[in-house]
């Protein structure tokens, strides 16, 4: 995501802060396909999903005046829709598998997945929970390690550990299967 899409994501929960729901509807063109996605990742279900996207936005406009300015509005945004899911999954009774969050193939044949994507997906089978949860938290809801040390309760030094080892472990798990298969 770049820094100017962040600004402007920072800006519009500011908006919205001071009353301006108008703010929410460009919020949402921007952000909530990913909003589903990360919804869709712990529910594994898109009506359900759908509706923990709603339910958030109602949450962002509720908690706007409490985000703090300058820090990651997006990353602020996905903790509220993966808060949503997981309490919508336990209000519902659906099981969670944390593990089954990092499934890249989305229902897709496996014969029609790229061959990185497919790559990624075992990669992250290496990882412990801990590990996983950093680095789902990084490259798929775009945490900072700050971020991702609050979401878990961790300090940031640990993060920062768990997520410089489990991108070691990976490049090392596919530099393997590339040389294996090369």
């Amino acid at each position: 995501m770049s820094e100017q899409m962040r600004q402007r994501i920072n800006e519009l929960i500011a908006e919205i802060a001071r009353g301006n729901t108008f703010a929410l509807d460009e919020l949402a063109r921007l952000v909530s396909a990913r909003m589903l996605s990360v919804a869709r990742s712990v529910l594994h279900n898109t009506p359900a999903a759908e509706d923990a996207v709603q339910d958030s936005f109602i949450k962002i406009l509720e908690k706007a005046d409490r985000f703090k300015p300058n820090t990651n509005g997006y990353a602020w945004i996905c903790r509220i829709v993966y808060n949503t899911a997981l309490n919508t999954a336990k209000r519902e009774r659906i099981t969670v598998d944390i593990s089954t969050c990092f499934d890249l193939s989305d229902g897709v044949n496996v014969s029609e997945r790229s061959t990185a994507g497919m790559a990624v997906e075992q990669a992250m089978s290496v990882l412990d929970a801990f590990e996983r949860q950093v680095i789902y938290q990084k490259y798929f809801m775009d945490f900072t390690v700050r971020d991702s040390a609050k979401a878990l309760g961790a300090s940031k030094s640990k993060v920062s550990r768990a997520v410089l080892g489990a991108e070691e472990k990976m490049k090392k798990y596919i530099n393997a299967r590339d040389k294996n298969n090369g």
